[in-house]
């Protein structure tokens, strides 16, 4: 009977003692559920102002393509109106050429009519009282009436002979040469205000480019710098640890600079991207488009077999991760992985049942739940 009231007593204290551990265990879950709630809602909050910050880098980097394309149009409207202007630049000049040559031409060919007209008037006016003073000598020295008339239109038709020899050596006057001027000077005119025109639109067109350079620097400067947060976060979820970061090419214009991946997978030394194993380099990738999603998500995105060489502990991390993103991103995954299968919502597979006729089969784990439960 004692023995059986000490064992009594044992057991009643055993009770007493796992009632005392089922309430401190009641205590601690509430307690776990109170802070469940808070994270949930700490989580709420931040999920909407991430939501407002990738609409706003969304906005931005539509801009930034804008402001890209304006840039080429602008550039080429640039070049194509720098070529005109050096095929006008050539155009006047050969014009000036011209127009000095036909202004040289034009006053050798004055001064030469002048000259020789004005020497042979004179030269006609004195053999003119030449002969009317030898016609009257001769008259008074000769009883012959004929004879001084004879002489003195020998002597006029030399003189003529002389005047047409003249004039045939002067050649032939352009008398369009003042008429040519006027209209290479008007042309010039034309020329030279087109050429201000396109300098004009050469330094606006610059100016342009400048401002749209510096812009797309900005917004490129910051878009990166949150992909490269977001890399260095996604990277330690998904290898469960270690470092990740992504740099620019130094000394190098950010808008043409190259990007660097360096990887440090747990108990590993920082490396290149290319020294990495096919897993990690996997990983890593991963990592760095969910971090670009992150800035700028996307409403589709296909991975084929992506998981093909990731082991068993780096699946789960991948499904995980996978898993938060499909609230923004619809994922079409290839896969030969199960656990990649299992957290699909929808699951197709192709079969073949018969020789050359392929069947699809599609599955929906949420309709199955349903009627399981």
């Amino acid at each position: 009977m004692n023995k059986l009231n000490a064992e009594l007593r044992e057991t009643q204290g055993q009770i007493t003692h796992s009632i005392q551990e089922s309430q401190n265990c009641q205590q601690k879950k509430l307690e776990a559920e109170e802070e469940i709630k808070r994270l949930e809602l700490l989580i709420s909050d931040l999920n909407t102002k991430k939501v407002t910050l990738e609409r706003s880098i969304a906005s931005l980097k539509t801009e930034q393509d804008d402001h890209h394309l304006k840039a080429e149009e602008l550039k080429a409207h640039f070049d194509e109106k720098r070529s005109e202007q050096k095929h006008l630049e050539q155009q006047l000049q050969e014009l000036k050429l011209k127009e000095n040559e036909y202004q040289i031409r034009l006053s050798s060919l004055e001064e030469r009519v002048r000259e020789e007209y004005q020497l042979d008037l004179s030269n006609l006016d004195g053999t003119t009282d030449e002969i009317k003073l030898e016609l009257t000598t001769s008259q008074k020295e000769s009883a012959d009436p004929a004879k001084p008339q004879i002489d003195f239109w020998e002597a006029v038709s030399r003189e003529i002979e002389e005047l047409q020899g003249k004039i045939g050596r002067l050649g032939n006057v352009n008398l369009e040469a003042i008429k040519e001027q006027d209209e290479l000077e008007i042309r010039e005119t034309f020329l030279v205000n087109q050429k201000e025109d396109l300098e004009k639109s050469q330094n606006a067109l610059q100016n342009l480019i400048t401002k749209i350079n510096h812009t797309s620097r900005e917004l490129f400067e910051k878009v990166f710098n949150d992909i490269r947060q977001n890399f260095q976060i996604m990277f330690r979820k998904l290898f469960g640890g270690g470092k990740g970061d992504i740099l620019l090419e130094e000394n190098v214009d950010i808008l043409e600079a190259g990007i660097e991946i360096m990887a440090q997978p747990p108990s590993k030394e920082l490396r290149s991207i290319t020294l990495l194993s096919g897993g990690e380099k996997v990983m890593t990738t991963v990592a760095l488009l969910f971090a670009v999603f992150q800035s700028k998500p996307s409403p589709f995105c296909i991975l084929d077999e992506a998981d093909a060489a990731l082991d068993e502990s780096n699946i789960n991390r991948f499904t995980h991760i996978l898993k938060e993103f499909t609230r923004d991103t619809q994922f079409l995954v290839i896969t030969h992985n199960k656990v990649t299968m299992s957290v699909a919502d929808v699951m197709y597979g192709i079969t073949m049942q018969e020789p050359g006729v392929s069947m699809k089969v599609a599955v929906k784990f949420e309709e199955i739940e349903r009627k399981v439960a």
